[in-house]
């Protein structure tokens, strides 16, 4: 298993031996919600898409790939003596300065000083989570780790792969991110890892602030349907094993397993889990699909 070098909530190195299972052999991988980047780094598709809503995650892997060692550099001048909480808020209040202001224009030095803050906050951040405020602040508390690991052979090894591949990195929502299948090739598959549906009330989490709904998670299904029918694009998803995910995925064969949590120190029982493939359709059945889901709204 070839790690992130990101600590991430909902990281895929656990189910990783499960999903190779079950995903198709293609030329192209499309990540819509490519999160900490395990499932790119455990793959060997010829060429990926990879997407994510939070800029500053896609700013991180951009300026990895593109500028490797002054990222290195950059991000080992905030590691260094900087395990203090003092430290870490600085560099927090820092951080959210600089994604208050526009980074259209911005020069490559302030992306990367951006990216090295992004890194140094999760690594010493409370469990690696990447969370905001209502302001779009990023308020994770300081960690109190005794000696938090700086990830270099792993970027190095990240920065590699994705300029092998000529990976395409995209700030966009899966509404945006999905639509990129028209710019690969026939031969793509799409994985999508959403915000898990919650087990419970009160086990709903949300990584970067705007929650994910159940109505997102059927818009979800509803454009990986189209973009099967128009461009025949397999899909394969993951998400918790709920009721609501049954029914939500009910066009994907969904193969149930169990894994072990880690977000919270204080949860590391085993959870329900589903990696679900969508069924090859024709046409009338993915309209007939379409509309179960139009009827569930």
């Amino acid at each position: 298993m070839i790690k992130s070098p990101l600590k991430w909530a909902g990281g895929k190195a656990r189910v990783m031996p499960q999903l190779l299972e079950h995903l198709p052999k293609a030329d192209c991988l499309i990540e819509p919600f490519v999160g900490s980047g395990t499932v790119f780094m455990n793959t060997e598709y010829r060429r990926y898409v990879l997407c994510d809503s939070n800029r500053a995650l896609i700013n991180f892997f951009e300026m990895l790939t593109r500028h490797t060692e002054e990222l290195i550099k950059s991000a080992r001048m905030f590691f260094q003596d900087g395990n203090f909480s003092e430290d870490y808020y600085a560099c927090r209040d820092g951080f959210n300065f600089i994604s208050k202001n526009s980074l259209v224009g911005a020069g490559i030095a302030r992306k990367v000083q951006w990216a090295a803050m992004f890194l140094y906050l999760n690594r010493h951040g409370y469990n690696g989570l990447y969370r905001v405020n209502q302001k779009g602040e990023f308020n994770v508390p300081y960690g109190k780790f005794a000696a938090p690991y700086f990830p270099e052979k792993e970027m190095r090894l990240f920065a590699e792969k994705a300029n092998d591949t000529k990976a395409i990195f995209m700030h966009s929502d899966f509404l945006h991110s999905i639509r990129a299948v028209v710019y690969a090739s026939d031969d793509a598959v799409i994985y999508c890892d959403p915000p898990y549906i919650p087990t419970s009330a009160t086990a709903n989490f949300t990584a970067y602030g705007k929650p994910f709904t159940l109505d997102d998670h059927r818009s979800l299904v509803t454009n990986l349907l189209y973009a099967h029918r128009q461009f025949g694009i397999r899909a394969v998803i993951s998400n918790s094993d709920t009721p609501e995910t049954r029914e939500i995925y009910s066009a994907f064969n969904l193969h149930a397993f169990s894994v072990r949590r880690s977000v919270s120190a204080k949860s590391r029982d085993m959870a329900g889990e589903v990696i679900g493939v969508l069924r090859m359709c024709d046409g009338r059945a993915i309209a007939d699909q379409l509309e179960s889901i139009d009827e569930q709204d």
